[in-house]
């Protein structure tokens, strides 16, 4: 459960964050970028929630790794 909290609530800052910098980017930077002003927030959101998934995924395996190694 605090997991779950826990990634809302940075999900929720990333979101945050990116409607803030959204504020202070031209389109013709947001066009080198590769993003418009639609997507630029949720494109963020869904670059964060793949970083945090990774980071998920990789713990695990570590978990695994010393119940392994270590039992």
């Amino acid at each position: 459960m605090l997991k779950k909290l826990f990634r809302a609530m940075i999900l929720s800052r990333a979101a945050s964050a990116a409607n803030q910098t959204l504020k202070t980017l031209s389109d013709r930077q947001l066009d080198d970028m590769g993003f418009s002003r639609t997507t630029f927030v949720s494109e963020i959101v869904n670059s964060v929630r793949k970083d945090l998934n990774t980071a998920e995924n990789e713990m695990s395996h570590l978990q695994m790794i010393n119940r392994i190694v270590n039992p």
